[in-house]
């Protein structure tokens, strides 16, 4: 006789997972977060050994017949640690899952002249909270000695040897004896289990075909199997469980359970299970004989109220293995029965709540409402709340309240009877307003950075966005939630935002996610400015995604840029009109600059008959040689650290200023001039177009002014007797040579440089003259040791103390 259709109603009110199940293992009745838990998308019932592995505290499977023992029920009651077994099927293939329980177990006979041949067990679980993820059943010890010994294993397939997560698919899935055969039956790894129920060891396991395990009539059948399966494809066996005979290495044999699964379609490789039924069978044989006694002696107090026929010790049994508060009332509202989780959670005793009315655990404001709602069901028969669960307040009997879910259920039409469920949800609106203390302390993480920061999802829709956004872009939070993150880029843009989403979701290619790179975007009032986009990624718990960008407006930055290039081009432009010294100390002080010096070098170099070599040349072609010529001329400058004054046509001015050496820079000035002709030799070694080139060179030392003069083009000149002489020596030189007068001689040490006297001859406005001619330099000066050279990191510029005439 099946339980009464009342204990399903009660089961299907239950908040948690809960079912009946008769005492031969077959499920009677379970509610909808049973048939969630087991995997379950019709109504069939089935075994609840397909379901569910029982163990107890040491982690020993147990079979049903095991657990349904009468004498290991206390008070009609147990509690047991489980495993729920779900399989999965995922393209073809099929994966096995579990997850750890707690389960309650009340154990119910019915009335005698109701239930004459069996009992009935209803059974309440309730998944492990603090290991919420899937696991394998097999305990975290027993599993960590069955990692380290698989990982002494000697398996003989490469192809499992290099693939480390077979090994960790076989142990998730491993409850009892193990095998893992290749396509041709040969065993590549087993168990401990497999050792202890077969009697062979793993070597003699290892190698060997699996048949070893089966009586000589079924083996040819099993060889035959694996031929066909390799052919065909077709898997008869592949994903079932059957009762098979299996034989021992002693030749005994005993009764089981084969399952079967393909480990992965590359590996090729097939995973057995075997569960020994011998206990099983043993058990059920000596069960029957043990169930029939034990109803004959059973004696209970039967309790009828309104057509409800069940013994009292049973209901009880029931209410007190939920994991929630339970009451049943009548229609008047009066408690008929409450189990013990109603005390712990009220406070109440049951014999303080038997018979009183139900809203003595209602605030006063609900309680009246309550009685009013029991009257209009009486009269109309109309269920406002019965078959439903809300949110209510619910008071203790210290007269503090609390929120929770009240589950309300009629037991039977004929009983009157209305069971209900009170589950408290105290921690849960803690953990919410936790949650909603840190959604707000983020939001004001958020609103505290100094970037704008959106959060979109998938399509590109704004779900978030902080102050900083409306601040930069002129729109409002509301004005931003819910609209496409396009409406922040310029139109030319805004339609490959949207394909680099799609495009991304489709193949997984991250192009900007995790980077950053300028961008334009574009205010409300469409104007539009440089930022700096960063964009991240985040997985949310239901698998879908957000993506966070941060937006930093660059427009000042930019601006920085443009001027700091500005003022760059401009600080280059005047130090290639001035000198280093004097550009800087125009930018300074923008006032005239007139400067004294006492002991200066002073070169001109001219071209010999330019005006004539010239007249027959294209412009370009004039300005092309000088520029050729001129800019080797520079480089030399730079290299000896001196100062080109100008260039006059033909004609190039250089000086030593400013000067830091005692010979004013005598020396340098003397190097660049013999340098200077070694690259007019060099040209014309190249072959010119128009021609050979000569050059006169002149250098005179002395006092010399020099200073800035003009307001819109800078020129810094030099004025003084040294430098009219010194244009005198190279007018008055020879093409090729390199004239000097006795100072240069004077400020240069003999046996540095080779001079040689050329004569006396009449300079204008200084009479007879002693005259030179710079013919080599020293081969210590050669060396690039003794060279400074703007080029190669020489010191800076010290210039000299001079009588400054400065305005």
């Amino acid at each position: 006789m099946p339980p009464p259709e009342s204990l399903c109603q009660i089961i299907d009110a239950s908040f948690g997972p809960s079912l009946l199940v008769l005492s031969n293992g077959q499920i009677w009745h379970m509610n909808d977060s049973t048939r969630g838990l087991f995997a379950l998308s019709s109504t069939q019932t089935t075994s609840i050994s397909t379901h569910l592995s029982f163990l107890t505290s040491s982690h020993v499977t147990l079979t049903w017949n095991e657990v349904t023992l009468p004498g290991s029920f206390h008070h009609g009651k147990k509690m047991l640690n489980g495993v729920v077994v779900t399989t999965n099927n995922n393209g073809g293939e099929n994966t096995t899952t579990t997850t750890p329980v707690k389960i309650n177990i009340v154990r119910m006979t019915a009335a005698p002249e109701t239930c004459h041949e069996e009992c009935y067990f209803c059974l309440y679980l309730k998944e492990i909270e603090t290991a919420p993820s899937r696991v394998s059943s097999t305990t975290p010890s027993t599993r960590a000695s069955l990692e380290e010994e698989w990982g002494r294993l000697s398996i003989t397939s490469k192809e499992t040897a290099a693939d480390g997560t077979i090994l960790k698919l076989v142990l998730d899935a491993s409850f009892h004896a193990l095998f893992v055969i290749n396509e041709k039956g040969i065993i590549q790894l087993v168990n401990e289990k497999s050792c202890e129920v077969f009697g062979w060891s793993r070597s003699e396991f290892l190698g060997s075909n699996i048949h070893i395990i089966m009586p000589a009539d079924v083996a040819p059948r099993h060889d035959q199997y694996l031929q066909n399966y390799l052919k065909t494809g077709m898997k008869k066996m592949i994903g079932t469980q059957r009762e098979v005979t299996a034989q021992r290495k002693d030749g005994s044999t005993f009764p089981c359970v084969l399952g079967l699964s393909e480990v992965s379609k590359e590996s090729g490789l097939i995973c057995g299970f075997i569960r020994d039924l011998t206990s099983e069978k043993t058990l059920e044989e000596r069960n029957e004989n043990l169930e029939e006694r034990n109803e004959a002696n059973t004696h209970t107090i039967k309790v009828q109220r309104k057509g409800l026929l069940v013994a009292e010790d049973t209901i009880l049994g029931i209410l007190d293995a939920s994991f929630h508060a339970l009451f049943v009332i009548n229609e008047k509202g009066i408690i008929q029965l409450v189990n013990e989780k109603s005390c712990e959670v009220f406070g109440w005793s049951k014999e303080e709540m038997v018979s009183q009315n139900i809203n003595m655990i209602m605030p006063s404001d609900v309680a009246s409402s309550h009685d009013q709602y029991l009257q209009n069901y009486l009269k109309t028969g109309i269920k406002k709340m019965i078959g439903t669960q809300r949110e209510v307040n619910a008071q203790r009997k210290d007269g503090t309240t609390f929120p929770c879910v009240l589950g309300l259920s009629e037991v039977s039409k004929e009983s009157g009877l209305i069971c209900g469920f009170i589950r408290d949800l105290t921690s849960e609106k803690q953990i919410q307003i936790e949650v909603g203390e840190n959604h707000k302390l983020m939001l004001k993480i958020m609103d505290a950075s100094f970037h704008a920061l959106f959060v979109i999802n998938e399509e590109g829709i704004i779900q978030m966005v902080n102050e900083r956004s409306t601040k930069v872009l002129g729109w409002t939070k509301e004005e931003f939630i819910g609209h496409n993150i396009t409406m922040i880029m310029p139109h030319e843009h805004a339609h490959q935002h949207g394909d680099y989403l799609k495009r991304y979701l489709t193949t997984g290619r991250k192009r900007m996610i995790g980077k950053e790179r300028e961008v334009s975007a574009k205010r409300k009032d469409g104007t539009t400015f440089p930022c700096i986009l960063g964009l991240s990624e985040i997985d949310t718990s239901d698998g879908t995604k957000l993506f966070v960008g941060f937006l930093e407006d660059i427009t000042v930055q930019k601006s920085l840029i443009i001027a700091e290039a500005e003022r760059e081009a401009s600080d280059n432009l005047l130090h290639n009109i001035l000198p280093e010294h004097i550009a800087n100390r125009l930018k300074q002080d923008p006032s005239h600059i007139a400067d004294h010096y006492e002991n200066t070098t002073i070169l001109f170099a001219d071209i010999v008959g330019f005006t004539n070599k010239t007249s027959s040349m294209t412009p370009k072609a004039v300005v092309t040689m000088l520029n050729n010529l001129f800019s080797q001329f520079d480089y030399l400058v730079g290299h000896y650290d001196l100062n080109k004054v100008k260039t006059i046509g033909d004609c190039y001015m250089v000086t030593s200023i400013p000067s830091s050496e005692i010979d004013s820079g005598c020396s340098r000035v003397c190097m660049f001039a013999l340098d200077l002709l070694k690259c007019v030799q060099k040209y014309n070694m190249s072959g010119p177009q128009h021609g050979h080139l000569d050059m006169r060179v002149g250098i005179a030392c002395g006092q010399v002014v020099a200073g800035v003069v003009g307001t819109k083009r800078f020129l810094f000149d030099m004025w003084g007797d040294a430098v009219n002489v010194a244009a005198r020596m190279e007018q008055h030189g020879l093409p090729g040579k390199i004239q000097v007068t006795k100072e240069v001689v004077d400020n240069c040490y003999s046996n540095d440089f080779s001079f040689e006297l050329r004569g006396t001859l009449n300079i204008k406005g200084k009479g007879m003259l002693d005259c030179y001619f710079l013919k080599s330099a020293s081969e210590k000066l050669k060396k690039p040791s003794s060279r400074r050279s703007v080029f190669t990191g020489g010191s800076s510029h010290k210039p000299l103390q001079a009588r400054s005439d400065s305005a």
